[in-house]
């Protein structure tokens, strides 16, 4: 009796020690499946930079022309952000080296280069909604008197 309790013990010990490699080997294998994936999808990325940087005056197509308009509208976003980021950051990029620099600097810290400082933005004075109404109201009553043919009284 004692060796087939013996017997029965090495037999799960087995079959759980079969599962627990199974299980291993999926986990292994579900890893390689995602890296491989991952760099397919780089690679799928990088040929399609490729044929857009290319391409970019001269799509194949209607579907890539619109792909490529939606693509230069987000470059043009990623650029405006971009710059509204500098400006919170109070830097400048350097045309050289592309290192940000501080707007009181005249050189790169990078590479030395000489930073050309940009163009101050004229300011736009605020309007409040006060001020709003109160030019709307000046502006159209005499207009609608006018219209009327009624004079001011």
């Amino acid at each position: 009796m004692l060796e087939r309790f013996v017997e029965t013990i090495n037999s799960t010990g087995k079959a759980v020690g079969e599962k627990t490699k199974q299980g291993s080997d999926i986990v292994k294998a579900t890893i390689r499946l995602a890296s491989e994936e991952r760099a397919l999808t780089d690679i799928c990325t990088e040929i399609g930079r490729l044929y857009y940087d290319k391409n970019k005056g001269n799509p194949c197509c209607d579907e890539m022309k619109e792909l490529f308009d939606k693509a230069e509208e987000k470059e043009s976003s990623v650029e405006m952000l971009k710059s509204q980021i500098r400006v919170l950051k109070g830097v400048n990029v350097c045309a050289n080296c592309g290192a940000d620099v501080p707007l009181e600097y005249d050189f790169c810290g990078k590479c030395g280069a000489k930073v050309e400082k940009p163009e101050p933005e004229p300011e736009e004075e605020e309007v409040t909604d006060a001020e709003e109404e109160s030019e709307l109201k000046v502006e159209v009553a005499p207009d609608e008197d006018a219209e009327d043919g009624k004079e001011e009284e």
